[in-house]
């Protein structure tokens, strides 16, 4: 079980890009299927819009990412130099 994982890690990490396809293919399903899905009185306004909430969700998602990348950016990493303290 644990080597099979092993492999299986080891071939995602070889090819970045068919993970990154397999991701976009179910964020795109899944609005597909909230195109689609059967709607039963709407509370908001966002309700009666075929799709919204995956895509609200797809951007709140990328903004978050985003946002917090850039915060780190800021905020917590330091300069090259940072710990290189003065010598006695």
């Amino acid at each position: 079980m644990s080597a099979r994982l092993v492999r299986l890690i080891d071939r995602l990490r070889e090819r970045p890009h068919w993970l990154r396809a397999v991701f976009f293919g179910l964020l795109g399903l899944f609005l597909v299927y909230d195109v689609f899905a059967p709607r039963h009185g709407a509370h908001f306004w966002g309700d009666r819009v075929r799709g919204f909430w995956a895509g609200f969700a797809l951007v709140g998602g990328l903004v978050m990412a985003k946002g917090m990348k850039g915060l780190g950016h800021l905020w917590l990493m330091k300069p090259v130099d940072y710990y290189d303290g003065e010598e006695d």
